[in-house]
């Protein structure tokens, strides 16, 4: 009963962990804000990958789950204010928009 944006954020964090971190990951991952909002951003992307589901309808329901953004929602942060966050993805070669 996972919702799919649960199941694409953890696996955001494995994907944008070094190697060398991702082993030793137990229940918390991150303690930075850059890498916590790239891995928001990777599963709005990754969401477009998996048949019926897209970014439109990942945004809506972590909009629903309660994810909080500075501009009020999460369509408005990842179209107008995650610049860093898709900039910290492009650097590590991973998909960012």
């Amino acid at each position: 009963d996972t919702p799919v944006h649960s199941l694409l954020h953890e696996a955001g964090h494995l994907i944008v962990l070094p190697p060398e971190r991702r082993a030793a990951v137990h229940t918390d991952a991150t303690d930075s804000v850059i890498e916590e909002d790239a891995t928001c951003c990777l599963q709005i992307v990754l969401a477009d990958e998996l048949p019926g589901v897209g970014r439109t309808r990942l945004m809506a329901d972590m909009d629903a789950w309660g994810y909080t953004f500075r501009l009020g929602s999460t369509q408005a942060w990842f179209e107008r204010d995650a610049e860093d966050a898709k900039a910290w993805l492009a650097e590590r070669n991973l998909p960012a928009a």
